[in-house]
This record gives structure tokens, C-alpha cells and sequence, in this order.
């Protein structure tokens, strides 16, 4: 069994990520409001007044959400921990179309082509490998930081939350999506921002990112964000994201 750092490199993996970002609803069995999940979270970016001059996709994947925001700002760069899933990045960013081996049922899979959005800007657009809590000061500010269902699958998120607002320009705005699925193979429960009780009290995640953001941050606004990851082709997998959004004081 892969541990879950190498998952993220093995080629199921990269395949129901690509079918995940790049996938037409044909191949998924759910409510149209959780399709296009990555494409939506991009659109974050539109929620609220920003400069639209540099953006960053932490936790990018294989890239979707970059490529949607490369359309709307001058420049933005995805980072992701994998290599394989950065590799998959670039190639359908740069125009390749990509081959997915998607499950139908149990052995059976089929192959499927997937493809950039139409809008994406290649010029303006790059992808590295890199660890979200080690972010190198070169990287320098951006106007606009999607950080989409990442926390719960850090190390240490508190520490990323803490150091992130050293990237992000004044008046820029964080927006962070996760389903708080709190699991200790990716983090030791004294890290985990919420999902258990201290002194008889229940701690929630929402909570402990307004005490850790408030401090540099004003909170613009929360709402939900459903989406679906297919399994196989009788099995997708429904979950529910919190979307919140926060402007750099």
C-alpha cells in the first residue's frame, strides 16, 4: 500500500485528479452544483474587488484552477508537493491533451482524452514543485492566493496559515476551501485544526482558522462548495467544502 506521500505519484492518483479538474459531466453521477469544483474555486477570485496582477494556486494538483485563474491575472504560478501531479500540470497546460485510465468497474477501465479550458493563458502561467510550508521568499507577493482543499492534508497547517500572509500583497485576498477531513496519515491529531474536544469543549475547524487569520485578516465571507470524485462509474464520492474568503489588512 502506497504511504501518502507516494500516492500522490502513483498513476491512479493522477488519473482521478485529472478526470476531477478536467472531466465532462458525462463522467460523473451527481448534482450539477458539485461539477466543475476546480473551476469554481478559481472563480473565488471574482467574488470581491483585487488587483489582478499575480495569483497563486497552492496545493495546485494538476492544475485546472490555475489555468482559470491565468485568464484573469497576469501572472500565476501553481505549486503542488507532487511531482507527478506537477508533471500533469504542465502537459496540459503547455496543449497536450492528456490520457486518463478511468474505472468502471472493479479491473475494467476505459481510456478518456481530457484537455486545458479554452480560456486558459498559457504565456501567463507556471507550475513548480514545492512544500506549501516552505514557501521561498523569491517567490515574492500575489494579489490573490487559492489555497483549495489543502489544509487538512498538511503536516502542519497552522504553521502554512501563519507564514502565508508573508506572500500575499495588502488588500489581497486568501481564499481557502477544505471539508475539514481531519485523517492521521497526513496529520498527527495535536496538529489538526478542529474535529475533536479540548477541556469537555468541541473544537471546529471554522473556529480555529478565524483565531489564527484575524490577527492579519478580515474575514469577507463563508459559504459551501460541494463537489464529486468519481470512484468508479457507480461510485462517486459527494463532499461539501467550506469556502472562506479573507482580505490581507
Amino acid at each position: 500500500m502506497p504511504t501518502t506521500d507516494s500516492f500522490y505519484e502513483t498513476d491512479k492518483a493522477i488519473s482521478e485528479y485529472l478526470l476531477f479538474h478536467y472531466g465532462s459531466p458525462e463522467y460523473f453521477n451527481g448534482p450539477s452544483e458539485s461539477l466543475d469544483f476546480a473551476k469554481r474555486c478559481a472563480q473565488l477570485a471574482n467574488r470581491h474587488p483585487v488587483k489582478h496582477s499575480r495569483a497563486l494556486d497552492l496545493g495546485c494538483a494538476v492544475g485546472r484552477s490555475a489555468c482559470e485563474l491565468s485568464a484573469l491575472f497576469e501572472e500565476t504560478i501553481g505549486i503542488d508537493f507532487s511531482h507527478g501531479l506537477i508533471e500533469a500540470a504542465e502537459r496540459i497546460s503547455n496543449g497536450t491533451s492528456i490520457e486518463a485510465q478511468i474505472t468502471i468497474e472493479g479491473d475494467l477501465s476505459e481510456t478518456v482524452t481530457l484537455a486545458r479550458p479554452q480560456s486558459t493563458r498559457p504565456e501567463r502561467l507556471s507550475f513548480q514543485q514545492g512544500d506549501a510550508m516552505n514557501l521561498p521568499p523569491q517567490l515574492g507577493a500575489f494579489d490573490f492566493i487559492l489555497m483549495a482543499n489543502l489544509i487538512d492534508r498538511l503536516p502542519d497547517p497552522a504553521r502554512c496559515l501563519n507564514m502565508i500572509s508573508t506572500h500575499l500583497n495588502a488588500g489581497g485576498i486568501l481564499a481557502i476551501t477544505s471539508p475539514y477531513t481531519w485523517l492521521e496519515e497526513y496529520t498527527q491529531k495535536e496538529k489538526w485544526l478542529g474535529g475533536f474536544r479540548e477541556d469537555g469543549k468541541a473544537v471546529r475547524s471554522y473556529e480555529t482558522l478565524q483565531q489564527i487569520l484575524s490577527n492579519q485578516f478580515d474575514e469577507l465571507e463563508a459559504l459551501d462548495m460541494p463537489f464529486l470524485i468519481r470512484e468508479h462509474s457507480r461510485k462517486n464520492q459527494y463532499s461539501i467544502a467550506q469556502a472562506t474568503l479573507w482580505r490581507k489588512r
